[in-house]
């Protein structure tokens, strides 16, 4: 095993070159540079300490991550804990698999990287993301109808926020309430970098009709969306007018009456027409004397 000051000359210059590199353009994560400065103090276990705080960032970057993991490796082995160090190079091979140590590292600590990239390699790349996967996702914008007429086309406009130019094409999926089933329908290009579908009129039934978008990539694959199966977009679809009897405010007022007259029947007049005519309908609660006929 090579003594520690042998392994710290080994990286002093990976060291100089991944520094350099941390200070263009990333998210600030101060506690990656206290990491590899305590690495170069020789103060191991600090270095950790710090890396595996910086670890936990949400903001940090692929670049930053491969740092990370890179110097708990290097951490790790001049500790002499070399599971350690495997589990962290994994970590970094699921993010850049191509990774090398150069020259300038020892061939023990070459080698053992080789080593976990081949036994990684025939596990199937566990955690693993391809490239593509880890572009910004295709999002949309996109105005919801307050509602839609019974019967008639519903006609729906979306813009595509697509930053990476993944999508290849853009789907509607729709639904009638009640149905298990989605339909699906390519969305044409609109003026203005919009798109666009109708829903047909036949699909638009009471009490809804529910719909997402998604966008598809060169290869078939998912990209983005907005809503989805399990939870759609909906929109409401009224149906026909009914009698007074399923106003909801009848039967709020009945209720009223009821709690106000306990155990004393209500006679319900109702005069005027609330059906065909347009008329407004007049409803006269009458509270009756117990053991009295109620009025007709």
């Amino acid at each position: 095993m090579l003594g520690v000051r042998h392994v710290v000359w080994a990286v002093l210059p990976a060291f100089a070159v991944a520094g350099a590199a941390a200070a263009e353009g990333l998210p600030e994560n101060p506690l990656i540079g206290q990491g590899i400065a305590l690495y170069e103090d020789m103060e191991y276990e600090a270095s950790v300490d710090a890396l595996q705080r910086a670890l936990v960032r949400a903001e940090n970057l692929p670049e930053q991550k491969i740092l990370i993991f890179k110097y708990l490796a290097l951490d790790y082995l001049v500790l002499g804990r070399a599971e350690d160090a495997r589990q962290a190079f994994r970590q970094l091979l699921a993010i850049q698999p191509e990774f090398e140590l150069d020259a300038t590292f020892s061939p023990a600590h070459r080698g053992l990287l080789e080593g976990v990239r081949e036994q990684w390699e025939v596990e199937g790349r566990p955690g693993w993301v391809p490239i593509e996967a880890r572009l910004p996702a295709v999002t949309f914008e996109h105005a919801l109808p307050a509602s839609a007429e019974r019967g008639s086309g519903l006609d729906l406009r979306v813009r595509a926020v697509d930053p990476a130019g993944r999508a290849e094409r853009l789907v509607l999926a729709y639904r009638p309430g009640g149905s298990t089933e989605f339909t699906r329908l390519e969305l044409r290009p609109q003026p203005g970098g919009l798109a666009g579908a109708t829903i047909p009129g036949d699909a638009v039934e009471p009490p809804v009709i529910e719909y997402y978008f998604e966008a598809i990539d060169g290869a078939g694959r998912l990209a983005g969306r907005m809503g989805d199966a399990g939870v759609p977009l909906r929109v409401p679809v009224p149906g026909e007018e009914e009698g007074i009897l399923s106003k909801w405010w009848f039967w709020t007022a009945i209720g009223v009456a009821v709690a106000a007259s306990v155990a004393i029947p209500v006679a319900i007049v109702m005069t005027g027409d609330d059906g065909g005519s347009g008329d407004p309908a007049t409803v006269t609660f009458v509270l009756c004397e117990p053991g009295a006929p109620c009025p007709p």
